[in-house]
């Protein structure tokens, strides 16, 4: 806008205006209108928009007039020393002219989730209402913290977004927001670890499963063979499975677990012991004692999922192990040592899916003789016996 000084004289005039760029009006209305001092910038003297206009000063005043009309074609004007200058109007004046505030509470999804989703598709800005803070001094500005680090996670938690952007922005979220802001799915997953007893004449635990069960169920699709060590079961469920397998008494029960986890979480099942473990030993120096850290690892049973939920299936990563500690034999002293059998897969699984994964097997081996301890060796009979202890992991998934 200009302001009431803009022009030092009003000048009684008339004239009709066509199809000249915008820097030649302004030179035309300073030189020949109001012959007044001016600076143009040089953003102006380049601009070569079409513009045309009649003016009366019977019908109006001239400064009126101008100012109106450089208003309308984004100039400003500003009066220093007895000089106009004429300049291009800032872009953040522009800016403030359509500003316009969105707060918007999620419903179901964290805030931090839907401002990442929703950033790149606008310009303007975000702020939120943090509801977990860091502890002073650890935190870290977002813009410089890469995504999906440790820092990234910090301070993070929102309840409440606020937005400041464009008309046309906010109207964009709105309706963004609403699709995106729905309910996170849910799985429950049913699961039996079993640990199977063989011989070398019984094949493997999964062989041994899978003739109990395809006499008893039909198999349904994704269903690989013998040595696949992995079939799925349709329209089945788990507990079905279980008392098919309860008939054969190489299968022991180990763990029942049920979890209910959200999409993108993690579910975590322990049965066993914390056992201490020596760590790191640190030496303080001038001569005092060295101190010696100890570590608690978990063994026993852990069963571990991580489900992401799609609108048709479940992709489930499962982690299965079975461990237990014993006196070292090797490595540190005092330190005992972790035998452990673990499982670690990634399925893709729909709604009341029954699968089946085996293949984790131990083998021992016993030699004995028979015969007088006082004959000689090769007058002796000499016998070994191979048994196997293989686990057997059941699971069912049921979205909720």
């Amino acid at each position: 806008m200009l302001n009431a000084h803009a022009f030092a004289k009003e000048t009684q005039a008339k004239f009709d205006i066509r199809s000249i760029n915008v820097a030649q009006v302004v030179q035309f209305i300073y030189s020949e209108a109001l012959k007044d001092a001016y600076v143009i910038d040089p953003e102006v003297l380049t601009d070569n928009r079409i513009v045309s206009f009649r003016y009366d000063s019977k019908k109006g005043d001239l400064r009126k007039f101008v100012s109106a009309f450089f208003d309308s074609i984004g100039l400003s004007v500003y009066r220093r020393s007895g000089i106009d200058f004429v300049a291009r109007k800032k872009a953040e004046d522009e800016a403030n002219k359509a500003t316009d505030i969105l707060v918007y509470r999620p419903k179901y999804r964290d805030g931090s989730y839907l401002t990442d989703i929703v950033s790149p598709l606008v310009k303007g800005s975000f702020t939120s209402n943090k509801v977990i803070r860091a502890p002073q001094g650890s935190k870290a500005p977002q813009q410089a913290t890469p995504t999906g680090s440790v820092a990234a996670s910090i301070d993070r938690r929102t309840d409440t977004l606020v937005f400041s952007g464009t008309p046309n922005e906010v109207d964009l979220l709105k309706k963004v927001l609403e699709q995106i802001d729905r309910p996170i799915g849910e799985v429950m997953v049913r699961a039996v670890l079993y640990e199977v007893s063989s011989s070398d004449k019984d094949g493997s635990a999964f062989s041994m499963a899978l003739n109990l069960l395809a006499g008893k169920f039909s198999l349904g699709t994704g269903v690989g063979d013998s040595l696949s060590s992995f079939f799925r079961f349709k329209n089945q469920s788990i507990d079905a499975v279980f008392s098919a397998l309860s008939t054969d008494s190489r299968f022991k029960v180990v763990s029942t677990p049920s979890l209910r986890v959200r999409s993108g979480g993690t579910g975590r099942f322990t049965v066993g012991q914390d056992v201490p473990v020596i760590g790191a030993i640190s030496y303080p120096g001038n001569g005092q004692t060295p101190i010696q850290s100890v570590e608690y690892r978990s063994s026993g049973v852990i069963f571990e999922l991580q489900p992401l939920v799609h609108d048709s299936t479940v992709d489930l990563e499962v982690l299965q192990q079975m461990s237990n500690f014993v006196v070292t034999s090797t490595g540190v002293n005092n330190s005992p040592t972790l035998i452990k059998r673990e499982l670690k897969t990634n399925l893709s699984l729909a709604d009341d899916d029954v699968v089946v994964l085996g293949g984790l097997a131990e083998n021992k081996e016993t030699e004995g003789s028979s015969g007088a301890s006082f004959m000689p060796s090769f007058l002796r009979s000499k016998n070994s016996e191979t048994s196997k202890s293989e686990i057997l992991l059941v699971l069912q998934l049921t979205r909720i």
